[in-house]
């Protein structure tokens, strides 16, 4: 694990929450419409989340996680409280609906949410992310920067910040066992690992 790190991904709230609780370990991601590319990329294997209320919308959120919803109220546009950090075990792009449909529930997003993600902009795949999270016991704060907004994956923060204080939010044991299911239930038909 790297020592501090500035990199930081945009997520809905409640998936800070969730990684947090050790309830997700799963991101199924499309990309932003100003994305660099046009599309989502795993552009760091270590990153903080940042959690955000843009497009949170509990509709577009699987019935499980609605009862976290109740913890991601209103944002204080003025500072962002950063607490779960994240390092990617593994990468696969979905390139069937299928495929997507046999994650579900493993992921936070609810079928019709996850299947339009998969149709946007007429390129049929999303990438699906499995994160081992850490988390702080105590956010810290950053100052909410103009920079920081748009409809955009990655951002790189203003400072590092230092990960020494970090806690699984898993046993290793657990972790091994989300691992297992996710590769089972994946398989290999209409999926690339990446």
């Amino acid at each position: 694990m790297e020592t501090s790190n500035r990199s930081a991904l945009k997520e809905w709230s409640v998936v800070d929450e969730a990684l947090a609780a050790g309830r997700l370990s799963l991101l199924v991601r499309k990309g932003g419409i100003h994305e660099k590319t046009g599309e989502f990329g795993v552009d760091h294997r270590e990153f903080w989340i940042f959690p955000t209320g843009w497009h949170q919308n509990p509709a577009d959120l699987a019935e499980e996680f609605h009862p976290l919803l109740s913890g991601t109220g209103p944002e204080s546009r003025d500072r962002i409280p950063f607490r779960v950090y994240c390092v990617v075990e593994d990468v696969w792009r979905i390139a069937t609906p299928e495929a997507l449909d046999r994650i579900q529930g493993l992921h936070p997003l609810a079928p019709p949410a996850a299947h339009a993600r998969f149709a946007y902009r007429g390129k049929p795949f999303v990438h699906a992310m499995l994160v081992r999270a850490y988390r702080l016991s105590e956010p810290v704060a950053l100052p909410d920067l103009n920079r920081y907004e748009g409809c955009v994956s990655w951002v790189e923060l203003e400072q590092a910040l230092p990960t020494h204080e970090l806690l699984p939010v898993m046993a290793d044991s657990a972790f091994d066992a989300v691992r297992r299911e996710i590769e089972a239930r994946l398989g290999t038909d209409g999926v690339v690992r990446l």
